[in-house]
């Protein structure tokens, strides 16, 4: 019989991806020595260097803050990389975003966040990059069908960083 990391090793080799239930990731991650924001499921390779996803968001409220929390800890892990390779930006009252920093895959969440981002992207970066939006994180942990919607919108973008 195999072990669990040689079968995880020729899973991944045959393409294929192993999906594990939410409460053993987060419980196996908690009692590792490894902090949780910078676990790396196996088999998911972390990007080479920088920036690999930007999350843009509106400033969250206090009643919001919960669940913008739980976004922040769980996207690293649904996308399959590292929490360092995952930053975050909030925009100003306004709802002007401030520095865009060069990144591989974009995340705007809320519905002024597009049109925010894209004001300061170039169009080489818009045409080389990854762009998918999402309802802000409040509404997005809502209920099944908002959850559903979201892990629509993080498909391309798991996919194109775990290609790099």
């Amino acid at each position: 019989m195999l072990e669990a990391q040689q079968r995880q090793a020729l899973l991944a080799a045959m393409g294929i991806d192993v999906y594990l239930l939410r409460g053993s990731a987060l419980d196996a991650a908690a009692s590792s020595a490894t902090p949780l924001a910078d676990s790396v499921p196996e088999g998911a390779a972390p990007p080479q260097e920088g920036i690999g996803l930007l999350v843009a968001c509106a400033r969250a409220g206090a009643e919001d803050a919960g669940r913008t929390q739980r976004l922040r800890a769980l996207l690293p892990l649904a996308l399959g990389v590292a929490a360092r390779y995952v930053r975050w930006i909030e925009a100003d009252p306004a709802g002007e975003l401030g520095g865009v920093p060069a990144a591989r895959a974009y995340l705007a969440l809320g519905a002024a966040m597009p049109r925010a981002l894209g004001a300061h992207l170039s169009t080489m970066q818009q045409m080389s990059s990854t762009i998918a939006a999402a309802d802000a994180p409040a509404a997005s942990l809502r209920d099944g069908l908002a959850k559903r919607a979201l892990w629509q919108a993080l498909k391309p973008l798991a996919r194109t960083l775990r290609s790099h």
